[in-house]
This record gives structure tokens, sequence and C-alpha cells, in this order.
């Protein structure tokens, strides 16, 4: 079978990116950190401002021609962009400002902090995408640099890219904010917004158009999705007998036809066993730096709810946090790993889940994991022995962070809101020195597996 290596989207990084000669870096270190910190949030926070001052002239003074100003995407649209025929026939297409969840407020692309418990899988076979885009909502500034808008468009026309890994190259894809809804309601067909934020669902949009229709995003791989949303390097470890566990490296086929289907993929195995104990070590790593992660169990007959459990075969989680807890001075302690649904709903039923005995049995634990007892919520911590037990499948992808810096701030503050915004990122970025460790010693994605060294100093994250 024909395949190609992935290759990551990446180039040689200029001097104001923290590139260069490493006494040039040096000499420059000053000018280069106030040039990031201008462009990662004063000037966007002085675009928040003018875009703001747009959108008012435009609803006063050109609301009589709105419905001309509006943005339609007329070449994809309807039956066409369902690609399902019987869902077609069940719904109907509305903009996003007329969801019924956003009648008490109007809707806004971002509200408050981007979080994992933004993204809710609706009716659609999309887990593996919807895992993917929470695992990269820890990450707020990466999702950031997906969606070219900053804030919702009054015209309704979002623009946002993608890695086409079989070209390897971003491309650009634009959408309006018509989104389907079941006939005769506003409720959404597929992702569902939560509160009145709708970016989300904008990505969903974007992803069905990039792949061709909705219906083509029902089922797919994690790694494809994570390589996708990032440009960079990932892998795929299965779990075998004995408990190793054997990495195997995501590949095109037929990389010669650039016009194949983007997700036409397979996973190449790597003959290099893991053990358990090590494996928690390479996932801690991982976590630390920021990676992508997310797991599943693989089991013929598709995707099934397992009652006893509380988990989902053949249905994609995201790892939100890996973590040693219980133990003195950073040493020792127990293994836990923490595990979102993106159905938000539906959660682990065995130790250490939600309101179980082991919480109340181990206050300091609880207190150190800042554990928080919310069984609706899809979040749930496991211990590591339960999860390598129960999974068989971890998606990793190990992504660049040198582009995270951003502007971050509430749409429904419009006025204090961009300067609260730029105020906080500046305080990050210069007194918690973010912008030093993000431009200067940013993880760069690499091809080797990285395992975490033992310290008595528990790494920031």
């Amino acid at each position: 079978m024909p395949a190609v290596d992935i290759e990551s989207g990446e180039r040689e990084l200029g001097i104001c990116e923290g590139g260069g000669h490493p006494a040039l870096r040096c000499v420059l270190l000053p000018f280069v950190l106030v040039y990031n910190a201008m462009v990662a949030f004063m000037f966007p926070c002085m675009g928040a401002y003018l875009r703001g001052g747009g959108r008012w002239f435009m609803k006063t003074v050109c609301f009589p021609c709105a419905s001309c100003w509006k943005y339609t995407d007329r070449e994809w649209f309807g039956d066409t962009a369902i690609g399902n025929p019987e869902d077609a026939r069940k719904c109907e297409w509305i903009r996003v400002g007329e969801l019924l969840e956003g009648e008490d407020k109007p809707m806004v692309l971002y509200q408050g902090e981007i979080e994992p418990k933004d993204c809710v899988q609706g009716a659609l076979g999309d887990c593996w995408f919807v895992a993917a885009l929470a695992c990269l909502s820890e990450h707020p500034g990466a999702v950031k640099k997906l969606i070219l808008n900053r804030e919702a468009s009054t015209r309704g026309k979002y623009r946002v890219r993608f890695y086409n890994g079989r070209r390897r190259k971003w491309e650009v894809i634009t959408v309006d904010d018509y989104i389907p809804v079941r006939k005769g309601t506003k409720q959404t067909m597929y992702m569902r917004p939560h509160n009145n934020e709708i970016w989300p669902l904008i990505m969903e949009k974007a992803m069905a158009k990039f792949l061709g229709s909705y219906a083509a995003m029902d089922g797919g791989f994690g790694t494809w999705a994570t390589h996708t949303l990032t440009g960079d390097n990932v892998f795929l470890l299965k779990r075998r007998e004995n408990d190793l566990w054997r990495r195997h490296d995501m590949k095109f086929i037929n990389p010669k036809d650039k016009n194949d289907k983007k997700d036409r993929i397979y996973h190449d195995e790597v003959k290099e066993d893991i053990i358990n104990d090590k494996l928690f070590n390479i996932l801690k790593q991982y976590d630390r730096s920021r990676s992508l992660i997310a797991v599943s169990k693989m089991e013929k007959g598709g995707e099934s709810k397992d009652e006893t459990t509380g988990l989902v075969n053949g249905h994609l989680f995201s790892v939100i946090s890996v973590r040693t807890a219980g133990g003195k001075f950073g040493m020792g302690g127990q293994k836990f790993v923490k595990v979102r649904n993106p159905w938000a709903t539906f959660e682990w039923k065995g130790a250490w889940s939600d309101g179980s005995k082991e919480w109340t049995q181990n206050p300091k634990i609880a207190k150190e994991l800042a554990y928080v007892n919310d069984k609706n919520d899809g979040v749930f911590w496991m211990s590591f022995s339960d999860f390598v037990t129960y999974f068989n499948q971890i998606a990793i992808c190990d992504r660049n962070v040198r582009g995270d810096l951003t502007l971050q701030f509430d749409e429904e503050a419009p006025i204090c809101g961009p300067t609260k915004g730029c105020v906080k990122g500046c305080g990050g970025f210069w007194c918690a020195c973010k912008g030093v460790r993000t431009i200067y010693f940013g993880r760069e994605s690499s091809t080797e597996i990285r395992e975490a060294k033992s310290s008595c100093i528990p790494c920031m994250k």
C-alpha cells in the first residue's frame, strides 16, 4: 500500500519569532519581546475597538440594507452540505443569531474563556473531531490561530484554516453562519452550542465543508483530526498483550493522488514496545508540554455504551490532564488521568469517578487535583491502572506551542473586555515570563517519542 509520512507545516523561525543565531537572539531579546507583546495583545485590542465601531455604524446607519451585505455561501448549502438525504429531510437552515440558546443574549464567537466544555457533540458521529477540538481548546491561542475572525461576524462570514496533510499546506475554508436545525425547532442537528457561544459550530461546519459534507464527518480518526488542526506530528499507541503498547505512525494512502480523500490514512506499526510505567511518563511529558492526547476503546461492533463502566466502546475521549497526587515534595503518590467525553455526559463509574468514596477518603488528593463533583459534565478522573485497563488506543499530537500567544476577552463586555484582556495578557507575558517561555523555549513538534524525567520539582504547565 503506497503511503507517505506526514509532514508538518514547519518553517525556519525568523528573528521576531525567537529564531536566528543564539548571540543575536540574546542581543535582540528585549526588542523581540516588546514586538510580540504588541502583536499579540496591543494591536488586537485596538482592532477590537475599531471593529466594534464599524459594527455599530453598520447596525445603525446601514440597517435598512442589512440583507444586502449579509454573506451567504451559495456554493455549499442545503442537501449538498448535509450529504445525507434522510438528515436533509429533517432539517432546515437558520443563522446562528436565531438559535434558541441565544434568545436571552446575542450569540458571540467566544464567551469568556475558551475551554473543553464549549465542545458538545450532537447527533453526528464525529466524536473523533469533537474530542480533538476539546483537546485543542485547552490552548485558546491554538484555536484562535484557526478561526481567522476575532469576534462574531456582523456579515455572518467566517474563515477557518486547516492543514491539508495530503497536499502539505494550509487551506482557508470560508463559511456563512447558517446552521442546520431540526425542522420546526431551533435546536441544532449536530454540534450543540454552549450557552451563547458559537465557535465550535463554526469549526464543525468548516470541517464539514473541508471534507465535502456533514455526512463525511460520520466516523474518522483522532490522529488525522489533530494533524489537520495543528499541522504537527501525530502518532497512535495501541495496547498489545502483556500490558505492552506499540507506536503506529499515521500515513496517507495513495500520496501521489493529491485529489484523493483528505482523510484516507492508515497507521503503520513501529516495532518498539512500551511498558505501562514508561507510558505514564510519556503521557505526563506530552501533557506538560501542552500537546494533544485522545483515547478510545476500539472493539468490534462499532460505538456502544457500557452501562457497567460508564465508558463508550468505539468512541474517542479527550485527555485533559495527566497527574500524580498524594506524594511528598513532588515525588511518589498515585497516578491519575483526567478524561472528557465529548457528549458532555455519560461518565466513568469506577474508582475515583465523580461522587465515589475514594474522594472523601482522600481529601488531600481531592484538593491537589482540584476535584469537582459534577456527574453531568462528561469530565472525570481515573486511576492510571484503570485507564490502561479499559482504553486500548491513545492518539498523541506533539504540538508546536510557539504561536499560542493571543488576546482573549469576553465579547459580552465590548467596552471593557478588550482592555481587560490586554492587561491580563500583558501581565502574564511579562510578569509570569510567559513571553520568554513561549517564544524562546516553546516546544516544537518532533517525530521522536518524549518521556518525562523524574524530578522533585513539578514542572509548570
